[in-house]
């Protein structure tokens, strides 16, 4: 059976994609031949892991993890010494390595260093969950969210600076700021509440520079409200100024129907046939049962030992 590996961060959005393949997590102490996803590498416990595990791989690429792959974001250190990108792109560009990402600036970002990826979108929830439930306003409200305080990195200053022309109210969910006339600020929602909450808006703005194909969005779309974004897809208004956004929030009014396309989604999102293929290539896969019984006495599943053995080396001077 083909399994799953994902960094820490990712448990949820990972619970989510085992519940629509019907997969199962990797153990990665003992099943370290079996055929596995590995969904998102942000961590050097990620990228050891990947580099000691035996079994055929795929690497799945969700947005910032490459943004780390590139050096761009999250310097990793090993014994107090920082760990070069050239280093964690040489464990990751092994030829037999698939590599699948969420959209086409991943792919293009990734092909620099000679990565050719597929691009295949993921929305990790049923379709079904989301009703549609526009409903146009003559003063339309618009939406965004923020995560981990990072304000900046979410274009809320986009906001503040075109808030005074525009002809609808702002709701910031996630970020505590000083509210104004037309801009109200909320703190994080749990999910249920968030999704709710959302329901009685026209358009949700997503202002970042670097991005997957957020949750968020394809949320949005389902319930049929309008979308702006600075990343480019088929099903969105894309942006690149404030004054695009202002542009886009003040045609709002005149949007009286529903932006619900399900028939375009579906063609767009959770294409598998990358992970169809790659199950039917590993249908006969049988666990490696001569496997050390004893885990802790086995060299290869500590982390300690994958240390020693492999890359303590590298960094000696």
């Amino acid at each position: 059976m083909v399994k799953v590996y994902h960094s820490n961060g990712m448990s949820h959005h990972v619970s989510k994609f085992l519940d629509l393949t019907d997969l199962q997590r990797l153990d990665h102490l003992t099943e370290l031949d079996a055929p596995c996803i590995w969904m998102s590498l942000y961590n050097l416990d990620d990228y050891m892991r990947f580099r000691n595990h035996f079994g055929s791989k795929i690497i799945y690429w969700f947005g910032s993890d490459v943004l780390i792959l590139l050096g761009v974001l999250k310097t990793q250190t090993m014994f107090g010494k920082p760990v070069s990108s050239e280093f964690l792109q040489s464990i990751v560009t092994a030829p037999d390595c698939l590599h699948v990402c969420q959209n086409e600036l991943l792919k293009q970002e990734l092909a620099t260093i000679g990565i050719d990826a597929l691009v295949r979108p993921l929305f990790l929830a049923s379709m079904d969950e989301f009703e549609d439930i526009y409903c146009p306003k003559s003063r339309p409200s618009v939406y965004t969210m923020v995560s981990g305080g990072r304000h900046e990195f979410y274009g809320i200053p986009w906001i503040y600076e075109i808030a005074d022309q525009a002809n609808v109210d702002f709701y910031i969910y996630g970020y505590e700021g000083e509210d104004t006339s037309n801009v109200f600020h909320f703190p994080y929602l749990p999910e249920a509440e968030f999704n709710e909450r959302i329901k009685q808006h026209q358009a949700f703005l997503r202002l970042t520079e670097h991005d997957g194909v957020a949750q968020s969005v394809m949320k949005a779309l389902l319930m049929g409200q309008y979308v702006c974004d600075r990343i480019e897809y088929p099903f969105v208004s894309h942006v690149s100024t404030p004054t695009d956004v202002l542009a886009f929030v003040n045609s709002l009014s005149l949007r009286t129907e529903s932006n619900r396309d399900v028939e375009l989604l579906n063609e767009v999102v959770n294409n598998f046939d990358w992970l169809e293929s790659f199950k039917m290539e590993h249908q006969d896969y049988v666990y490696w049962d001569d496997w050390d019984d004893d885990v802790e006495s086995n060299s290869f599943n500590t982390r300690g030992d994958l240390i020693d053995k492999e890359i303590k080396g590298e960094f000696d001077d």
